[in-house]
């Protein structure tokens, strides 16, 4: 008869499949030998387990008291001049923009009528772009 050896360390960690379980189940209940070798295997783990942690100082190790890690600085080029062309835009954009009057409800009534009350898209931007895009300027 062949004994579990490992299986039995496989068995008190959960590790085993199924089939294996089974296995070894139907070899405890037929053999003393591999009983008593997983219960000195329980006994030896649960006394593992119950002793405190401790924390070993880093010069027994060998290590400085404390390690500094540089960190890498990749600061790209490329991330510069893209900060760089965003600010160019938006001050390009603000300069060029339209001045910002503001559109009364008759403004937004004379060209469009009923529409404007009537369309919940139609707002006064949406009324200032069909205004630029058709010139209609007309005060």
């Amino acid at each position: 008869m062949s004994h579990l050896g490992e299986l039995l360390s496989a068995h008190l960690d959960g590790e085993l499949s199924p089939a294996e379980r089974r296995r070894v189940a139907e070899h405890l209940e037929d053999c003393d030998r591999c009983r008593e070798e997983l219960d000195e295997l329980a006994s030896a783990r649960s006394a593992v387990r119950s002793l405190p942690m401790v924390e070993v100082p880093a010069s027994v190790l060998g290590l400085p008291d404390e390690v500094v890690v540089p960190l890498p600085r990749r600061k790209s080029f490329w991330a510069g001049a893209a900060a760089a062309a965003a600010a160019v835009f938006i001050v390009v954009a603000s300069i060029l923009a339209p001045d910002g009057t503001a559109l009364t409800p008759q403004d937004l009534s004379d060209p469009f009528g009923a529409r404007v009350s009537l369309d919940p898209g139609f707002t006064p931007t949406k009324v200032a772009q069909v205004r630029v895009a058709t010139g209609d300027f007309a005060e």
